[in-house]
């Protein structure tokens, strides 16, 4: 089951705000002050309300659901509803008993959980179910919100129904962690939910018993106490009971632990800074999520996850919600453009003027996130990183003569082109462009500060594997793009320019990349050689492999090139 929609009335400053879509992971994004939050505490408090719901309806000899009047005011207070500051207040004055703020929430059924609708409810279903939580002045209200046939009949069994949805979901909210007090109460709600799971358990269940049985002697002996007492003021008073109750021992086991970090000082978690904090809530709502073998259905709504957080934690936490993503669906608020999808912008939503919608331009997505971009990559939503100026030269006319997808998209300035500068730039670099919400993809030399660049940003959670190409050349110890050329095709035209032929035969052969066999080919020679004609060098050739992108490369050195262009194909956006 999944929560494909959901829509706001008349929450705090929204007013308005329809059929939000929502996927396995979902993004709202805007400026402060225009309503993302208020959004998701809208989206938090129907939620609750809708997995709550269960536990307050009882079912009478005949069958029915019969909710507890005395309970819904209880779970109303708890899910921190407050009419006087959560209905619209530009509202208030010509409110009247029936005003209400109400939360749609429409769920996708499987083809199973249909078949168990029809069951269960006696009703059909086309497979989309919303319904309607409502919250008045001092109570709320769940119905279902289906238009066309039917409707009259599944309004009718709404306290069915959504028992039906309750007991298949599964909500958890994590708020951005801004004192050890918040952060200490998230935590031992995870910690908490999760040793519930034993109350179930017959050898808890037993050893709880046991406890019981070794108090009650001292709680009946001081109760006699308490009698003899409270007796000689009170003559009626013929006895006094003391008994413990079984909830809050529960209660208070699952509350009772602490929790500590060793990272060489041993250290209460309370103790840690905020974003310590906020990462050990998501470990445990991951690791709540992988134990999560039932069919439950779970969303998981995550306020800006990247509050507290150095920009290199942003990568790996990025990478645990990913992970999340996988198994549950997520909703996340964030001021950070490391958290866009750009393989889907649809999974962004833009939220301005307390109003809602999907983003239909990579540009849109910059511009609520006040990401400042040169105009020539204000659209790109790829960026192609290569280590030296010379060559990006080359390759994009050869990556556009091999590619006509990769040809158009640099056309269409889809696809963009930029240099490191040096190896050593790589992480900095692909930080950067991430952090302006763009796909990156690397090709770099097979060289010693090529593979330590790689490394790092693997290391450092900016890159992955799968994000990187390098230029390797079999029986080659180092490599870079100047050895997969072919010298039959540039010799001529290089030796009428340096006076050295690239293609003579050094013995032994070397195993070296090009620049270290140009060094030897050119003292041999008798010509100068140091970093500027090296630089010479290497510009001529890349301005010659730009005019000659269809013949320069050597066919049967290209596998490495060739992966790259099918990778960047492959996670190329196609909307």
């Amino acid at each position: 089951m999944k929560l494909i929609s959901f829509s706001v009335e008349n929450y705090r400053s929204i007013t308005t705000a329809r059929k939000i879509p929502l996927s396995d992971y979902s993004l709202l994004i805007g400026a402060n002050n225009e309503g993302k939050s208020n959004i998701l505490h809208a989206l938090t408090l129907a939620m609750h309300a809708l997995v709550e719901w269960r536990k307050h309806v009882r079912r009478a000899s005949d069958g029915r659901l019969i909710k507890r009047p005395n309970m819904i005011s209880s779970l109303y207070k708890r899910n921190s509803y407050d009419w006087d500051t959560d209905f619209p207040v530009s509202k208030q004055n010509k409110a009247t008993s029936n005003s209400t703020t109400n939360i749609i929430l429409e769920f996708e059924l499987d083809a199973g959980e249909v078949e168990e609708f029809k069951s269960e409810i006696k009703s059909n279903l086309n497979g989309a179910l919303p319904l309607m939580v409502s919250f008045s002045q001092k109570q709320f209200n769940v119905s279902v919100k289906k238009q066309g046939r039917g409707q009259a009949s599944l309004t009718k069994k709404s306290v069915r129904i959504t028992e039906f949805i309750s007991k298949r979901i599964r909500f958890e909210y994590i708020p951005p962690i801004r004192t050890a007090d918040s952060a200490e109460k998230v935590i031992h709600q995870l910690v908490g939910r999760e040793l519930s799971q034993l109350e179930s358990n017959e050898e808890y269940k037993e050893a709880l018993g046991k406890i019981e049985e070794l108090q009650q002697p001292v709680l009946d002996e001081l109760a006699g106490a308490i009698q003899q007492t409270v007796s000689d003021f009170l003559p009626n008073v013929k006895s006094v009971q003391l008994k413990s109750r079984r909830e809050e021992r529960y209660r208070a086991l699952r509350g009772s632990l602490e929790i500590v970090i060793d990272d060489g000082h041993k250290t209460k978690l309370e103790r840690k800074g905020d974003g310590v904090q906020s990462l050990v809530a998501l470990a445990l709502m991951r690791y709540a999520s992988e134990q999560n073998s039932s069919r439950l259905s779970t969303v998981i709504a995550i306020e800006e996850p990247e509050s507290h957080l150095h920009p290199r934690a942003i990568h790996q936490l990025k990478l645990v919600i990913e992970n999340l993503s996988s198994k549950n669906q997520i909703v996340l608020t964030s001021h950070s453009p490391l958290f866009v999808n750009p393989d889907n912008l649809a999974n962004t939503i833009i939220v301005k003027d307390s109003k809602a919608a999907c983003a239909k331009r990579i540009s849109e997505i910059r511009n609520a996130l006040g990401v400042r971009f040169s105009d020539n990559l204000q659209n790109a939503r790829m960026v192609l990183l290569f280590e030296g100026v010379d060559d990006a030269l080359a390759l994009k006319h050869i990556i556009s003569a091999r590619s006509k997808t990769l040809k158009n998209a640099l056309n269409s300035s889809t696809l963009a082109i930029d240099h490191l500068s040096g190896a050593g730039s790589l992480r900095l670099k692909a930080s950067f462009y991430q952090s302006a919400a763009c796909l990156v993809q690397c090709f770099v030399d097979d060289d010693q500060s090529g593979r330590k660049a790689v490394e790092k940003a693997i290391n450092d959670k900016v890159l992955n594997s799968s994000n990187v190409n390098l230029c390797t050349v079999r029986n080659l110890e180092e490599a870079e793009l100047e050895d997969i050329y072919n010298k039959k095709v540039y010799g001529t035209p290089f030796v009428e320019k340096f006076g050295v032929d690239p293609r003579k035969k050094l013995k032994p052969k070397p195993k070296k990349k090009w620049s270290n066999v140009m060094k030897k080919l050119f003292i041999d020679a008798g010509k100068p050689w140091d970093d500027g004609v090296k630089r010479e060098i290497k510009n001529w050739l890349a301005n010659f492999a730009a005019k000659h992108a269809e013949t320069i490369l050597k066919e049967e050195l290209c596998n490495p090139l060739e992966n790259f262009i099918e990778t960047v194909e492959r996670r190329l956006p196609q909307n």
